[in-house]
């Protein structure tokens, strides 16, 4: 019985150590994919830029990889620029690409 608990509770402390290294691989990878130009990937990779997640918070780099999303037509950075853009008529500008580029996706994924 104490061996089942010690390892129960050597188990439990070792948990937050692998949780921590999956978050690291995961922004590695995620770093990886948005190097090579994948959006999807820029997108969340500023995510967890922005919240520190697998290494320091760095909001200087989740804005850029958040933009480069953008400049690749991706929705979902297009409109998170636009709900934190302070010019109204920028943030109508961002929020209207945002809505043309997820009708083009809808297009494409009906095609296929």
């Amino acid at each position: 019985m104490k061996r089942i608990f010690a390892a129960m509770l050597l188990a439990a402390l070792a948990l937050p150590a692998f949780a921590h290294a999956d978050v690291d691989n995961r922004r590695h990878r995620l770093q990886h994919r948005a190097e090579g130009g994948e959006p999807h990937a820029m997108f969340l990779l500023a995510h967890m830029l922005a919240d520190g997640e697998g290494g320091p918070p760095d909001r200087v780099a989740a804005r850029a990889w958040l933009e480069r999303a953008a400049e690749l037509e991706y929705p979902e950075a297009l409109q998170e620029l636009a709900l934190n853009e302070p010019d109204p008529e920028r943030a109508d500008a961002l929020m209207r690409a945002a809505a043309h580029a997820l009708a083009h996706r809808a297009h494409a994924a009906d095609r296929h």
